[in-house]
């Protein structure tokens, strides 16, 4: 690690939402379940209430469309292994999108000691983040004032 670098610490997170916002350029369907993957999220329990929701066995249960697994940073393996799980363990043929792109997070940096004259750094860091789209019916795409 570089020296100066080491005279420095992250002290606060800014912008830091635990959701990934991409914008998708299909119609969302209004029982779309949009499920937030974390590195530490188990995959079965993921996949297994993924699958309750998009074909449930009680009628009065909300008819499920499409479903959205959204994850960034070491999440992203997972989200990919529960999509492709879900496509697996279901016996359709799901149209598919997936939607690649960057979550911005900004750090602020304090020197570490006080008594060295140093300026507060403010750092950005992207990271990569990942949406994939499954749906029962086709997708239709977006015009320019949908959205």
């Amino acid at each position: 690690m570089d020296a100066a670098i080491e005279q420095y610490a992250p002290s606060e997170t800014l912008n830091d939402t635990e959701t990934v916002s991409l914008s998708l350029p299909y119609a969302v369907h209004a029982s779309c379940l949009h499920m937030q993957v974390r590195s530490g999220s188990k995959t079965k329990n993921l996949v297994q209430f993924a699958m309750r929701k998009l074909f449930p066995t009680d009628q009065n249960a909300i008819h499920i469309e499409q479903i959205t697994w959204n994850a960034f940073g070491d999440g992203i393996s997972k989200a990919i292994a529960c999509a492709e799980l879900t496509k697996r363990r279901s016996q359709l043929n799901f149209y598919e999108y997936v939607q690649i792109g960057y979550k911005r997070i900004e750090q602020i940096w304090r020197p570490v000691n006080s008594n060295v004259e140093l300026d507060t750094l403010k750092v950005n860091k992207d990271i990569p983040s990942i949406c994939i789209l499954l749906s029962k019916n086709p997708l239709f795409k977006l015009t320019e004032g949908d959205n």
